[in-house]
Formats: structure tokens, sequence, C-alpha cells
């Protein structure tokens, strides 16, 4: 059977924190995320997060903001992460966590989705672009001591 995708909500943080880590270890990186910390995103009125879940194993999360945006006049969804565990990885569960991303911006009636995704990091880009998603834009960041 496959992984159910539903809406992430309290309780599920120790998921979110596993999943969140996973994915930045895989990269090479840290992540600070904590409990605490999943707890104020979920309560945010603008963020939210979709888990993928197996037998009650988390096997993937996609975490969102749905934002107000002055050009299209209309919010705007942004899917902020997307990880899929290791074990759990060409099962179509990223596939599956877009489209129920999708779907979730559709109905709260934003103009446009937009992501974005290391320059060479090709499977997500052609899973977004196979979501219908199209490049757009240029991403420039700047990172702040904390």
């Amino acid at each position: 059977m496959p992984a159910a995708i539903r809406h992430a909500g309290p309780g599920d943080e120790a998921a979110i924190v596993r999943l969140v880590r996973e994915m930045a270890e895989g990269e090479g990186d840290a992540s600070a995320v904590d409990e605490h910390y999943v707890r104020h995103f979920l309560a945010s009125p603008v963020s939210g997060a979709l888990l993928a879940e197996d037998g009650g194993d988390a096997a993937g999360l996609l975490s969102y903001a749905i934002v107000p945006g002055l050009f299209h006049t209309a919010d705007s969804g942004l899917i902020e992460l997307l990880v899929v565990t290791a074990a759990r990885r060409g099962e179509g569960i990223g596939r599956r966590l877009v489209e129920a991303a999708l779907r979730v911006f559709e109905e709260a009636g934003c103009a446009e989705a937009s992501v974005s995704t290391g320059a060479e990091n090709e499977a997500a880009q052609k899973l977004y672009a196979d979501a219908g998603l199209t490049e757009a834009s240029v991403l420039l960041e700047r990172h702040f001591a904390r």
C-alpha cells in the first residue's frame, strides 16, 4: 500500500525533525531544527507541512508557505522543503507530496506556486517540471549569522 499523505500537526514534531536532519546530512550539512521550532513553524498562519506516512512511519515531508503577493493581488504558494527518506526514494512519494501541495495552493486561491532547488539537483528539477512548474526566475540568497 502506498504511503498516505496528510497534513502535519501536533505530535509530528519528532518525525519532522528526523526528516529535516536526514535531508541536511544527505547534503553534507546540518540543521539546528528541533521540536520547539517545528511547533513554531506549524503554528504559523502562513506555513504548513504535509507528511507521507506508511504504517505510522514518516517516509516523506513537504513544508510550504502561503504568502500574500502584491503583483498578482493574490497569495502565492511556496514549496519550502521536500524530503523523502532514503529507504523510500523511487516510490513516487515526492511526486505525490508535490501534487498534494499544489492542490493545497489551488484550493487556497493562490495565483502561483514556486520552489527553488539546487542547480545540480537534476532529479528534483525533473520532479518539479513533471508537476508543471517551469523555470521563471533566478533565486539569490544571503544568509545571516545567528
